[in-house]
């Protein structure tokens, strides 16, 4: 299972001059990765697996990237999940991997929520997705170094 995390192209192109920025980031995909262990992680157990279980242990490994190919600023985070999950009660089995492909679209809103809190609380700037995805900036100075964010 895997997954990618990007920020829009306003936090991609801020974040190659402050460092801030890929801070909040990593926080956000590090705050998704627990949302996603805590409400999207499962086990099945039973014959055939028809026992959906909760589960704990989610083992991921991360990349992070700072340009695309072509060497325009892209900072984004692959994830690359195990399917291994490991019981409440310590058995390991695989994990319901159905769930974590439904949760595909809640999972990037989640990622998108934490970024915009992390940006808030770290820079002063609110970011606004309300445009589609692409994002923009409001209330732009930036407090801490009393630069403009553009």
């Amino acid at each position: 299972m895997d997954r990618t995390h990007r920020g829009p192209d306003k936090c991609q192109r801020r974040a190659n001059i402050d460092p801030f920025v890929e801070r909040c980031h990593l926080a956000s995909v590090r705050d998704t990765l627990a949302y996603q262990e805590k409400e999207v992680l499962y086990t099945r157990e039973g014959t055939d697996g028809v026992r959906q279980v909760d589960a704990r242990g989610l083992i991921a490994v991360s990349f992070t990237h700072r340009d695309s190919r072509a060497g325009d600023p892209d900072l984004h985070t692959h994830v690359a999940i195990t399917n291994k999950a490991q019981t409440l009660e310590g058995r390991w089995h695989t994990a319901d991997s159905r769930m974590f492909f439904k949760a595909h679209v809640p999972a990037s809103e989640t990622y998108d929520t934490f970024l915009r809190a992390h940006l808030t609380a770290t820079l002063g700037a609110s970011l606004d997705l309300s445009s589609g995805g692409v994002g923009s900036f409001r209330r732009l100075e930036d407090h801490r170094v009393g630069l403009i964010l553009s």
